[in-house]
């Protein structure tokens, strides 16, 4: 018989779920950048420098930094700049990114994630298990005022669903993806391989490796991520019920008809450091890497009723769109993706 999963939190370390502006996959692979240019016995020597930049300089050896700098970019000039178009610049250029869907007939910020990743768990099979980890572990320290999540907080909602069975669920490799689990002790880790990129639909599958009622609405099943690029948007298919944290891109209001999905909300949390500095009474406690926090009058709860009043015509124009005869082409599935934003925004205000 199945195991059915009361409640499923699946959170992406490396899209900045866990920490505020983290992406603790991408920081291994720079860290090992470092560990690797400038030999071990170096790079513990100057290694506490090391704070938030992809770069670790150290202007004392010009020659070990020079080749330390060499290898990186040597590792990383091209999907840089290949994410630098169709992901970075393509979320600004309006003209660029539906060229960027004729191209992939999808989402071009998504689908440009799949070179650096591929780059990521590439460069990381050249070191041992035993080095990623220890790198991770540094990683995970070194921003533990940066997490929005700790295992504090895990445990307090175990206490309210004592059946609960969490699941972190990330694009990030093993060493970080592992470290992290132990750090919040959740029940289950998922993350990439060179096999397998967990990311968007892969996560579906992976987790249904655990629960083969996912998608059914019987089955509670609670998605939170910060899905900042849009990755995890897929959730709103699948469960019941999706909460983006820190999101500048939630989940969008409008899902297909077959959803199980009952609810979506939208949480801004606070660092360690955020906390502390308002527990001190410092009125810029905030961080300076995020927007102004809207007012507490701010908070916006609709019904179901409030949703068809605000988004019943945009609802009528995705499903002209979504119901036209032929196959999804890459001018359509642009309109849709500008449509389903429309929501979010409408929802918002």
């Amino acid at each position: 018989m199945a195991r059915s999963l009361r409640f499923a939190s699946c959170a992406r370390v490396s899209d900045r779920t866990i920490h505020l502006g983290r992406d603790l996959g991408q920081d291994l692979g720079w860290e090992l950048c470092a560990y690797q240019g400038y030999g071990r016995e170096h790079f513990e020597r100057i290694e506490e420098r090391q704070q938030g930049g992809k770069f670790l300089f150290d202007w004392d050896h010009p020659r070990r930094t020079a080749r330390y700098v060499a290898r990186s970019l040597k590792i990383w000039a091209y999907p840089g700049a290949y994410y630098g178009l169709w992901g970075k610049a393509a979320a600004h250029l309006d003209w660029l990114r539906r060229r960027g869907f004729r191209h992939f007939i999808a989402d071009p910020i998504r689908a440009a994630q799949r070179v650096p990743q591929l780059t990521l768990l590439r460069h990381l099979q050249t070191s041992s298990e035993d080095v990623l980890r220890e790198l991770a572990q540094q990683i995970w320290h070194r921003h533990e005022l940066d997490q929005v999540i700790d295992r504090e907080d895990l445990a307090w909602v175990r206490t309210q669903w004592p059946q609960i069975e969490v699941v972190l669920s990330s694009a990030s490799p093993k060493p970080t993806v592992e470290v992290a689990g132990e750090a919040l002790n959740v029940d289950h880790v998922h993350y990439s391989t060179l096999d397998q990129i967990n990311s968007g639909e892969a996560k579906i599958n992976r987790l249904r490796e655990l629960c083969d009622r996912v998608g059914n609405p019987e089955v509670e099943i609670v998605g939170i991520s910060d899905t900042s690029r849009g990755e995890d948007h897929c959730w709103a298919e699948y469960f019941t019920c999706v909460v983006d944290i820190n999101s500048p891109t939630p989940f969008p209001a409008i899902v297909s008809s077959t959803s199980p999905l009952r609810e979506v909300h939208s949480a801004t949390l606070l660092t360690r450091r955020e906390r502390d500095r308002r527990a001190a009474g410092h009125a810029d406690y905030l961080d300076a890497r995020r927007d102004e926090l809207p007012a507490p009058h701010a908070k916006l709860e609709l019904t179901r009723e409030d949703l068809e009043r605000r988004l019943g015509w945009l609802l009528d124009r995705v499903n002209t769109l979504a119901n036209a005869p032929g196959q999804i082409t890459g001018d359509i599935a642009y309109r849709l993706a500008v449509l389903q934003e429309t929501s979010t925004r409408l929802v918002r205000t």
